[in-house]
């Protein structure tokens, strides 16, 4: 049983991670049926790997000092336990990335993510989602080009933390918009907006 589970494939030596899911309660098996509340869109995959690598199913995600995705968890959980709405079984938050491809430090990723001819995308960004949440950070000239694709994505609502302005703002943040990354975030500035969406 694990809270995190993701799809991982080797693409020209590369390992890229797809359809990352972090359910709120602990799963055996995922499957397709289940319930995907919203999502929160990163940069890339850092540190974390398969325990097992295998390119068709969903994996449990081994951290390896990966901070993200446990931290996004706890804030959901808090928000839940803010509005004193159930979890319902199953539910998970999708992960998104501007990029796939898994390496801790970003300038080798978006390196090694110019070799490849064309925008390599995630399956999973053609769900419907309720929201998305932006924590791509700020301004970044190698970062931009994937960033354009999310003003098309079928979402219900669109936010993000606005590091200058210090508030939510409902909307896909701007190429220049600095869209707070959650490392460092005190929680308490997100959990009462997240608990009234969930």
């Amino acid at each position: 049983m694990n809270y995190y589970w993701a799809k991982f494939k080797k693409l020209n030596n590369n390992i890229f991670r797809f359809d990352t899911r972090i359910y709120l309660n602990l799963v055996e098996n995922p499957s397709d049926n289940d319930l995907c509340i919203g999502g929160v869109v990163g940069k890339n995959p850092g540190s974390a790997l398969p325990y097992y690598y295998d390119s068709n199913n969903l994996q449990k995600i081994d951290l390896n000092g990966d901070k993200l995705l446990p931290n996004v968890r706890s804030i959901f959980l808090k928000a839940y336990k803010y509005s004193n709405k159930t979890i319902y079984k199953n539910s998970y938050i999708q992960v998104l990335n501007l990029i796939y491809i898994c390496d801790k430090d970003l300038s080798q990723a978006t390196k090694r993510i110019e070799e490849y001819s064309k925008i390599i995308i995630c399956d999973a960004e053609s769900k419907h989602f309720p929201f998305l949440w932006y924590v791509w950070g700020g301004y970044n000239e190698k970062l931009n080009i994937y960033k354009q694709r999310f003003c098309n994505l079928n979402i219900g609502l669109n936010f993000y933390f606005s590091t200058k302005n210090k508030k939510i703002i409902n909307s896909v943040p701007g190429l220049k918009d600095a869209a707070r990354h959650t490392q460092g975030l005190k929680h308490k500035l997100v959990i009462p907006y997240i608990s009234n969406i969930i």
